[in-house]
């Protein structure tokens, strides 16, 4: 409950109480990891308590417990606003870029992510961010700052400075090649991509540099890794947007040739992704519309055929009244003999298809290019299957 944080957080500030204090940071540590724990500790002196704590050690002196407890409490909103509050924010990263601590910077990473005042902040360290990207440091530390550069979503940011400023396009286009780098820094980098493919200027830069057909040969290399395969179809989403771009996509690759594979992928996420960026290409090419239109009717039909076989092999006897009358479906059009194997929802305009998700989108569309921050597929980070949790 709130009341035992409220009570726990006297031992923290207790000098005199090391032994219990070291107990109740594992407790707390453990309790952190429950996502819906989390926000509880806002309602406390706790995390101002910790942040004080962690100003007082240095790197080689900081306890795994308590970065550990901070990096999970920054994953939840009103707790990074705390953190953030005052000089919160600089004070972190000031000290992060010292000390190089790749546990203080995974902290900040987390901060990151929350959108709201507290992303804005990270405009002021944009440049330090991306100057450790290019600098010969342990990838560890630069997957960090590549993933908290890559969660600044922030309209007003002049990415195409950035990436001039810094020459980042090659390092970003170097990374792309399969086995170049640790498959975590290689997925970052296509996060990094999306993030920046929002601005127009950037998405063109891109283009040129050929970071499209290296992304479609990872794509290739790793189809079987859900997140690598969402991950960079958001991009090839983001990129339509831009003329330019698009043309590239369209007239100079196979990229729509992929999407049309994809959109029936078993991933949920992947299908919307697929179906959100082939309705714009739909949308500007009519050659690729007509294609994808014929596909998304073959896959519908496919699927009505084999509802339909399945009924009938379930069927425990016949019909009661036999008669040489054709079975008829009602559609928007009339009627249509049933041996023409289409599905009457087909024709109901009320009826979203695979792919027409445009017929029930609502305004909180996590893909909606109209919102001041454009979402992203959810990432698997810190998260991920061959990763296993840090027990205390």
């Amino acid at each position: 409950s709130v009341a035992d944080f409220k009570s726990s957080h006297f031992c923290l500030s207790d000098p005199g109480d090391e032994n219990n204090r070291a107990v109740i940071m594992r407790i707390l540590y453990h309790i952190s990891m429950e996502e819906r724990f989390r926000g509880m500790f806002a309602y406390t002196d706790c995390v101002p308590q910790l942040m004080q704590r962690l100003y007082e050690h240095g790197k080689e002196d900081m306890e795994v417990e308590l970065i550990s407890l901070l990096i999970n409490l920054a994953a939840n909103k009103k707790n990074a606003q705390l953190m953030c509050e005052g000089n919160g924010l600089k004070m972190l990263m000031k000290r992060a870029l010292k000390t190089k601590a790749c546990l203080l910077m995974k902290m900040i990473r987390n901060i990151s992510q929350h959108d709201g005042p507290t992303k804005v902040l990270f405009i002021d360290f944009v440049g330090d961010l991306a100057a450790e990207i290019q600098a010969e440091e342990e990838e560890e530390w630069v997957l960090e700052c590549l993933g908290t550069l890559a969660n600044l979503t922030i309209p007003d940011l002049d990415w195409e400075l950035v990436l001039k400023e810094y020459n980042l396009v090659p390092y970003l286009k170097d990374q792309l090649k399969p086995g170049s780098a640790e498959g975590d820094l290689t997925l970052e980098v296509v996060i990094m991509i999306g993030t920046v493919s929002m601005d127009h200027a950037c998405a063109v830069m891109l283009a040129k540099s050929g970071i499209i057909p290296a992304l479609i040969e990872l794509l290739n290399a790793q189809q079987e890794d859900d997140e690598f395969v969402c991950q960079i179809v958001y991009v090839f989403y983001q990129m339509v947007f831009h003329q330019a771009t698009r043309d590239v996509i369209i007239k100079e690759t196979q990229a729509p040739a992929y999407l049309i594979d994809l959109m029936h992928d078993k991933n949920a996420e992947i299908r919307k992704v697929c179906d959100n960026t082939l309705d714009i290409i739909a949308e500007y090419d009519e050659e690729w519309g007509r294609k994808i239109q014929s596909e998304k009717f073959r896959f519908h039909n496919n699927q009505w055929l084999e509802m339909v076989e399945s009924r009938q092999a379930d069927e425990p006897e016949p019909y009661l009244y036999d008669n040489e009358r054709t079975d008829l479906f009602y559609s928007a059009d009339g009627i249509i003999p049933a041996d023409v194997s289409v599905s009457p929802d087909l024709f109901n305009p009320f009826q979203p298809q695979n792919g027409d998700s445009h017929l029930t989108r609502d305004v909180s569309d996590v893909f909606d290019q109209t919102s001041s921050s454009p979402g992203r597929p959810a990432t698997a980070y810190g998260f991920r299957p061959d990763e296993q949790p840090l027990y205390l």
